[in-house]
């Protein structure tokens, strides 16, 4: 039997439940509830988003002209299940439609009945306190997500679902609301979030769809009615009411050991929330969209109150390194008076954030059963008979401006242009999937598409056959499988699955796959044609070479695409995310600075006392000696030299002074101090007790010193008081000295970005923020490095090792994975999060603790 992925309880959160609940209305009270009342409850299977964005619009959206075709014969619209792919969120089926009713006998609300002010309605709520209801799937969401749980449910020990219905709930009364609440907990493992419904509006259909969406996918709102206001009534605050709602409903119902896991755009402020009632809960967040870069991301008025939510996270995981690397670089950007940011995530003050990479997958065992039915068999052999002859290019997107439609035609209309010799020979299907956005998009699109097909097609042909519709997944799965081509033109795009699905679908034809580079999967699909749907020639020439390719070149292309949707499976997606926010929370909370003791020296003085070789491993600016304006200041107090003279002058101890300063600077500080080992700038240099100094790193690259000090002089420039200093390794830009201190931090958050951009992908370097500074190194200089080589001279039975910032946490981490020492205390200076295991409170602590040990010999 396999055991579980995890022995805690997994709460799945993200805007909409898998569920949602439908009324069955009798017939009785279709005439007498035929108007429109206060909210669309009467018709049989509520949905918000069909209703909240009537509200929206100037009035009835007129259909796009839809260019008439036999293809409209084969997917008929009386047929409009919404496929079941991973590709995000999907639109519903129309009430009516899924139940068959006549709309004339309950027609949807009109506009001026969503637009009054909200009445109290009896009528209403009597009908829904009577009528039965049924739980039924929920066809909106994210169902990627859904399918990546689902395909693993089976290997947790408890999964829960927690996120709102999907449709209106005023008019719901509160014994309707506990009963639909009960059912949902007891038979469906799910919580719903009910919140009002005004709530709802402000939050999806104004601040999340008109201000969040579009800056998330580089597109700036300069609508002035999408601008937030300050008042109360703003879609922000709505935006803050239900992130409250999802936090309040978790807080009720958690459960000690509980993995939270938040997903998506919609509940940003949820980590910080959930943080604020439950400091020690295990937290983690999934971004499903892109994250824009920090130029984009700073337009928004509530960039730093966005971040500090989602910074109440263990864990933050994102599709692609281009992703989290924009996060990391907004935060250092917007946040830098109160984080650090590394590779690996970002330093609080008193905790640790893991940032880390997770493209989501999709489950092949149950894409490939749903293509054994005989229906999807029954499509291929339609497709293939009415298409006989030709060639077929097939994509399916939401009818979004990012997703690049209108630039999928025109690039077409250039390759029948470019190449004649394909006119007659190559068929474009569009699936178009409706939005719940009023855009111009619809009759953009259907303006090339008229255009297109008046200008190459004849009785026979026509070159563009376009659904605005969505299709029933056999037929999508039919698609797929006949193609003899998937063009994807994205123009932002989080990951994008139908690529995933394409390529499981051509198991047997094995034909290519063109991708935008603006998808999220382009940077994991090397086999793939990879375009700039910008660059029309360039899409054209993609459409000709996927439709010459070799038979070899195209199933060499196709295994690679292949091995990558296997290997990167939505149920690998599930457990790599969630056993990696497992492994982050244990290590957040044993470095958490209010778990980490205070260090008592006595505490461990018959350790010491009866140990027979002691290493003390030392750091010194800000751990012995206090910082100073300047660097390189003689800092060095009588105090410090007696007391290091005093621990060297027992053969028992070996002390070694570990610090970022030069050689030279070390020996002119301490080197009056009898049998003392020194290493410099981190670790490059080791003076060995008796010995002379050694380089550690001889073979380094430095030729990127040159341009990294560029760098460096331009934002000394613009920071009075701060200065360059440069080491034999290394070249530290120091802004303690700064005339305004913050704009000095701000600078240097901007000067690490910086390096990072330029230099950070050619050269093997990081650029570490200290103590008021910004300190460039080669990748592989660390001070363990140092501790490994001193290792090899001593064996010793008890180890004080103690630093203060962020050079000195592998230094913590190294002594801490020894296991042949039988006594190792790692402290670090100041409360902090730390892979020490104790902490001081600053120097003088360090010096008083260290006086206890010499005068315990």
């Amino acid at each position: 039997m396999t055991p579980p992925l995890s022995i805690h309880r997994v709460v799945v959160v993200s805007l909409f439940l898998p569920y949602t609940v439908a009324f069955d209305i009798g017939k009785d009270k279709e005439f007498k509830y035929s108007r429109p009342v206060d909210i669309n409850l009467t018709l049989p299977k509520p949905n918000l988003i069909e209703g909240l964005a009537a509200k929206r619009a100037d009035g009835p959206a007129t259909p796009v002209q839809q260019v008439e075709d036999p293809i409209n014969k084969l997917f008929p619209s009386k047929v409009p299940t919404t496929p079941q792919t991973s590709t995000g969120f999907t639109q519903p089926r129309s009430r009516a439609q899924k139940s068959g009713i006549d709309n004339k006998k309950l027609p949807t609300p009109s506009i001026s009945s969503f637009s009054r002010k909200r009445r109290v309605s009896i009528d209403s709520s009597n009908i829904f306190a009577e009528a039965p209801w049924t739980i039924e799937p929920c066809t909106q969401g994210n169902i990627g997500l859904q399918n990546a749980i689902n395909s693993v449910a089976h290997n947790f020990t408890k999964r829960v679902w927690v996120g709102t219905l999907g449709m209106p709930t005023d008019a719901l009364t509160d014994k309707t609301r506990v009963d639909i609440r009960g059912k949902l907990m007891t038979e469906y493992d799910s919580i719903p979030v009910i919140v009002a419904d005004h709530d709802f509006e402000g939050h999806y259909n104004q601040f999340c769809k008109q201000v969040l969406w579009p800056t998330f996918h580089y597109v700036l709102p300069d609508n002035p009615k999408n601008q937030l206001q300050e008042d109360e009534d703003t879609s922000w605050k709505h935006y803050v009411a239900l992130n409250q709602h999802f936090a309040d409903t978790i807080f009720e119902n958690y459960q000690p050991g509980d993995i939270i896991w938040v997903n998506d755009y919609h509940l940003l402020l949820v980590p910080g929330m959930i943080r604020k009632k439950l400091p020690n809960a295990m937290v983690g967040f999934f971004l499903h969209i892109p994250f824009p870069s920090s130029e984009i991301f700073r337009c928004l008025p509530v960039r730093k109150e966005l971040l500090e939510g989602v910074l109440g996270a263990d864990l933050i995981g994102f599709q692609t390194y281009s992703f989290a690397r924009h996060f990391l670089q907004t935060c250092s950007r917007i946040l830098s008076s109160i984080l650090e940011t590394t590779p690996k995530g970002i330093q609080l003050e008193n905790n640790f954030v893991s940032v880390g990479i997770f493209p989501i997958g999709i489950d092949i065992q149950a894409l490939n059963d749903k293509r054994k039915d005989p229906e999807v068999l029954e499509w291929i052999e339609v497709l293939r008979e009415k298409y006989n002859g030709k060639k077929l290019v097939v994509a399916r997107d939401k009818l979004d401006y990012v997703k690049g439609v209108r630039q999928k035609m025109l690039a077409f209309e250039t390759f029948l242009t470019m190449h004649p010799e394909w006119q007659g020979k190559v068929v474009l299907i569009q699936v178009a999937l409706s939005t719940t956005e009023q855009n111009e998009l619809q009759s953009q699109v259907s303006d090339v598409v008229s255009r297109i097909n008046s200008k190459f097609s004849n009785l026979a042909y026509q070159p563009v056959v376009y659904l605005h519709k969505d299709i029933t997944f056999s037929q999508y799965l039919a698609l797929l499988s006949t193609a003899d081509v998937c063009l994807i033109t994205s123009l932002r795009d989080g990951m994008n699955l139908t690529s995933h699905e394409y390529v499981v679908c051509q198991e047997k034809n094995h034909r290519p796959l063109i991708l935008s580079e603006f998808a999220g999967t382009y940077g994991s699909f090397g086999a793939a044609i990879r375009i700039n749907p910008w660059d029309y020639r360039e899409c054209a020439e993609a459409i000709h070479e996927a439709l010459i390719i070799s038979d070899e070149e195209a199933t060499t292309r196709w295994e690679e695409l292949y091995a990558y949707a296997s290997l990167n499976s939505a149920q690998h997606w599930t457990e790599n995310f969630v056993s990696e926010l497992e492994k982050v929370h244990s290590d957040m909370q044993r470095r958490f600075s209010i778990h980490i003791p205070h260090l008592n020296p006595r505490s461990f003085l018959r350790d010491f006392r009866n140990s027979q070789k002691r290493l003390f491993l030392l750091d010194y600016d800000g751990t012995l000696a206090a910082y100073e304006k300047a660097p390189n200041t003689n800092n060095s107090t009588k105090r410090l030299v007696d007391l290091l003279t005093r621990l060297t002058s027992d053969s028992r101890n070996v002390v070694y002074v570990m610090s970022g300063r030069t050689s030279e600077n070390l020996e002119k500080q301490l080197g009056e101090v009898p049998n003392l080992g020194m290493s410099a700038e981190n670790g490059s240099y080791l003076k060995l007790i008796g010995g002379k100094w050694e380089n550690l790193f001889t073979d380094l690259d430095m030729s990127w010193k040159d341009q990294v000090n560029e760098i460096f002089e331009y934002y000394t420039e613009r920071t009075p008081g701060s200065l360059i200093e440069k080491k034999n390794l290394s070249i530290v830009w120091h802004y303690r000295t700064a005339d305004n201190s913050n704009y000095g931090a701000w600078q240097a958050a901007e000067c690490q970005n910086h390096i990072q951009d330029a230099l950070g992908s050619t050269y093997p370097i990081h650029a570490i923020a200290g103590n008021k500074n910004i300190e460039v190194m080669p990748r592989n200089i660390s001070k363990s490095v140092a501790i490994r080589q001193i290792l090899t001279t001593i064996e010793p039975d008890f180890i004080l090792c103690m630093g203060d910032d962020r050079t000195d946490e592998d230094m913590f981490d190294f002594v801490n994975k020894l296991d042949n020492v039988k006594t190792a205390i790692t402290c670090t200076v100041g409360s902090k999060s730390s892979e020490a295991k104790w902490f001081v409170s600053g120097v003088l602590s360090v010096l008083s603790s260290l006086e206890i040990l010499a005068s315990n010999d």
